[in-house]
């Protein structure tokens, strides 16, 4: 009997050698959301298995920007979103490798690997910029007119290409300065009509908010034909930018709208060629009477 309680105690004590000599392991998990991430960016950590706060730490290299601080819920701990480093010093494609630490909750310690990838770059390179816009330049060649023609009770319309706002002021309307109509982008009409007693010159200024003016004249060697009706107007000469450009625009009136030149210059030149002609007719018909 002796030697029978005796082998069962010893298998009883090989049973207890067995069960002590090998326990479980401790396991736990860590992922990354997105992974792989684009550098830069920000990713979430999860870790599950831990009892205590996980504990990241890099292998040589740091992919946080920022401190990974840990918040429970559960069984599970979550990271939030945290800010990488950018391309400057994490290369695309590259894995970065994190061990995360914990206990257990048998205070058993739990060590984890989390790989951290890089996303590759794009295949596609970054599409060609679009040119900008030409820089607009405020001109005559902004400006069309229905007519130049200038006569009492005659009507004239404006078409202004021009990006922000339109003024259209003049000596010789009956309502001053013109009402002026956005005719769709960009462009603006404006159309006035002649009073019965005309100044002399005759003007009109076409203005685009904060890119300049053009400035249109009957007689554009006179003044602005402010000093009033039929007087000849001023008789200073206004500078105005751009220039007034030269060219003869018939009214059939006997006055034109003209953006620079002389009307006056084309009959002095007549009148000296009819004198002149008619001395010479003169001098041979007395040189006949001597004769």
């Amino acid at each position: 009997m002796r030697s029978t309680r005796l082998a069962a105690a010893g298998v009883a004590a090989g049973a207890m050698v067995l069960g002590m000599a090998g326990p479980a392991l401790a396991e736990g998990k860590a992922v990354a959301s997105p992974n792989p991430f684009p550098a830069g960016s920000a990713i979430n950590v999860t870790v599950t298995g831990c009892d205590t706060k996980p504990v990241l730490g890099h292998q040589g290299t740091m992919v946080f920007a920022e401190t990974v601080n840990f918040t429970q819920n559960g069984d599970t701990w979550s990271s939030g979103p945290v800010k990488t480093f950018d391309s400057r010093q994490l290369k695309a494609g590259q894995t970065y490798n994190y061990r995360v630490t914990c206990y257990d909750a048998d205070n058993q310690k739990v060590t984890m690997t989390l790989p951290l990838t890089v996303a590759e770059a794009q295949d596609n390179p970054d599409p060609t910029p679009t040119p900008g816009r030409p820089e607009f330049r405020f001109g005559y060649d902004k400006v069309k007119l229905s007519t130049r023609r200038v006569a009492p009770g005659q009507k004239v319309t404006f078409k202004v290409a021009c990006p922000t706002e339109v003024t259209v002021s003049g000596n010789g309307y009956t309502q001053n300065p013109l009402p002026v109509k956005k005719a769709g982008d960009g462009v603006w009409t404006a159309t006035g009509t002649y009073r019965s007693n005309l100044p002399d010159p005759t003007t009109v200024t076409v203005v685009c908010k904060n890119f300049g003016s053009v400035k249109y004249s009957t007689s554009p060697e006179k003044g602005d034909g402010n000093g009033g009706g039929g007087n000849g107007g001023g008789n200073a000469m206004t500078p105005q930018t751009p220039k007034i450009p030269t060219g003869r625009i018939d009214t059939g009136d006997g006055s034109s709208l003209r953006d620079g030149g002389s009307p006056m210059m084309a009959a002095a030149w007549g009148a000296f060629a009819f004198l002149g002609l008619g001395a010479v007719a003169l001098r041979r018909r007395i040189a006949q009477e001597r004769s």
